[in-house]
């Protein structure tokens, strides 16, 4: 019951819970520098049943496809965050890939019990006899699967493009990028390590992942000045506010410069969800523009220096997708 209460006193007033999230992001920075990699984040699985997680599977790998306008996967390919499941992978070394490595800077927990579960049930949904060492479910002698537990993706890419160079066919992430320490730089370093024709395929949750909501509007996180923001969030992956324009921004330099071609759709608008589909901003429905926009001038007045002047279009999105196409 105490602890109900305290956590509802915590809730209720954004500089208190900024505190404890500063508390809590020291914490892990510690874990980490004792060599404690295990998280809860990433363990999208752990609340769902296996029948639901194996939809979820095949949502990620569907929308791949789909805003990717790909027919087929093939070659080698690397999943960023992948969590606490391998499931698209399998889905992608169906499909055609002879290699998927899996990147990710924490080992997810997870409930192997649960897991195995899961890769069973997408087994009797795909032909996967092909992707599994005999009737073994351990996700770690999936042969062409590659865990690569530990290395941030930042410095994974970077070591790729310094020393191995265009090597993948395929880099894809679902609501990863948002936890980087600097998801711009590591794109440049994605990009360097696609092969030419190589496609990145990149869905970037922009939202503040509960920092603040529901209790507090969905652009709170915006009001937190940018040097205790860093202090709350470097250590823990909490989302590091990279808003579309500085997205789009390295993107359009990476292009002028004949790197890439792109393009980049709304998945979710603040105060009216998602998109879906996905869609360019331009096509979304003016009424849903105009609901969102007239949100965010609502709150713009509180929010810190660094978001002050950034455009009402760009502060309307809280979701996007990313297609990235090496020339």
């Amino acid at each position: 019951m105490l602890r109900k209460k305290i956590n509802k006193f915590v809730k209720r007033w954004p500089i208190v819970k900024s505190s404890a999230l500063l508390a809590d992001d020291l914490l892990s920075g510690v874990r980490m520098a004792t060599g404690q990699i295990s998280s809860n984040s990433g363990a999208t699985h752990a609340k769902f049943s296996e029948e639901e997680s194996v939809d979820y599977i095949e949502e990620v790998f569907t929308d791949y496809k789909k805003y990717g306008l790909l027919e087929q996967f093939s070659g080698k390919a690397a999943e960023i965050g992948p969590g606490d499941n391998a499931g698209v992978a399998l889905l992608m070394r169906l499909d055609g890939c002879t290699q998927v490595d899996l990147i990710d800077r924490y080992f997810t927990n997870r409930n192997v019990e649960q897991q195995t579960k899961i890769y069973q049930a997408l087994e009797r949904r795909h032909a996967l006899l092909g992707f599994k060492s005999h009737d073994s479910c351990q996700e770690q002698e999936f042969p062409g699967i590659s865990w690569k537990i530990g290395h941030p993706a930042e410095l994974y890419f970077q070591n790729c493009a310094e020393n191995q160079g265009q090597i993948y066919d395929y880099i894809v992430s679902r609501a990863v990028l948002e936890h980087l320490f600097n998801p711009l730089v590591a794109l440049q370093h994605m990009v360097a390590c696609l092969k030419p024709g190589g496609r990145m395929l990149h869905k970037i949750d922009l939202r503040d992942h509960g920092m603040f909501t529901p209790e507090h509007h969905e652009l709170t996180f915006l009001e937190i000045p940018s040097s205790f923001y860093r202090l709350m969030t470097y250590n823990s992956g909490r989302p590091n506010r990279i808003l579309v324009n500085h997205y789009q921004k390295t993107l359009t330099a990476m292009k002028d410069a004949g790197l890439i071609d792109y393009t980049l759709l709304v998945s979710s608008l603040v105060n009216v969800g998602n998109i879906d589909p996905h869609q360019l901003f331009t096509e979304i429905d003016k009424c849903q523009q105009e609901r969102a926009l007239t949100f965010v001038e609502k709150h713009r007045q509180n929010f810190t220096k660094e978001f002050s002047q950034v455009s009402s279009q760009d502060l309307a999105i809280s979701g996007i997708f990313l297609v990235i196409t090496r020339k």
